[in-house]
């Protein structure tokens, strides 16, 4: 079950969602009016030692609601309504299943990164995956020197047949800075790649498309999931912002 905790940073506690093998759906109030949306996450992750973690899943997207909504079925249900998203942590680029999250100690405040993420549709029990390009996002852990929240946002431009994906995240060196929410909502309203803090996040290289449609479900709910039990996802915002 999703918990409620807290964590400070400079001095200023923050609140988080934590979530564990769980998924967070959240049905946005303009529903599937939109053309071009962005979708962010500040986040951080539990560590494993200094070991890395395998047999990861995290995907950040949308799905469709279903009525009563608490029957929403999001990307880990058995059976998925309609899903379209980013697949943070893939395998070797294949996207046939988890991938691995790999340790890196930094200078003292330790983070996580792989080497492939890509765009991830799922609809009922079949899925599909494009790989993107030069691409290396890196989250930080909830341990360190300093206290840290790692920023991840997805901006989806709906097409026909292909829709497109960009993809925003820190890199190596930003795992280790700290990002308030403020930073975090900025980047989300800006047009091209965001800079925030002072840093320009990492995009992956072009465009990721994709085939897809709403034929099985508007895409109206964002959708957040980890896979990791023993490994929490603490999650400090969750946001989305029509650019059109």
């Amino acid at each position: 079950m999703a918990t409620i905790g807290s964590r400070t940073f400079n001095l200023i506690g923050d609140k988080y969602l934590s979530l564990a093998n769980e998924e967070y759906l959240r049905q946005l109030s303009i529903g599937s009016n939109w053309n071009k949306l962005r979708l962010g996450a500040m986040v951080a992750l539990a560590p494993n030692g200094t070991s890395n973690l395998v047999g990861c899943s995290l995907m950040l997207g949308l799905c469709s609601a279903a009525t009563p909504f608490a029957t929403t079925a999001g990307y880990a249900a058995a059976s998925t309504g309609n899903f379209l998203g980013i697949d943070v942590v893939t395998d070797n680029g294949g996207g046939t299943g988890p991938g691995t999250f790999t340790y890196n100690a930094g200078t003292g405040n330790p983070f996580f990164s792989c080497v492939f993420s890509g765009a991830r549709r799922r609809v009922a029990t079949t899925s599909t995956f494009a790989v993107t390009n030069s691409y290396s996002p890196a989250i930080a852990q909830t341990n360190g020197s300093l206290q840290r929240r790692s920023v991840l946002l997805l901006e989806i431009t709906k097409g026909s047949p292909n829709y497109s994906l960009k993809i925003f995240t820190n890199n190596a060196a930003q795992a280790e800075m700290d990002f308030t929410t403020a930073h975090f909502l900025d980047g989300l309203e800006q047009s091209g790649t965001p800079i925030i803090n002072g840093q320009t996040l990492v995009q992956n290289s072009g465009l990721v498309t994709i085939a897809c449609s709403e034929a099985s479900g508007v895409f109206d709910t964002v959708d957040l999931f980890w896979n990791k039990s023993a490994f929490p996802l603490e999650v400090y915002a969750l946001a989305a912002f029509r650019m059109s």
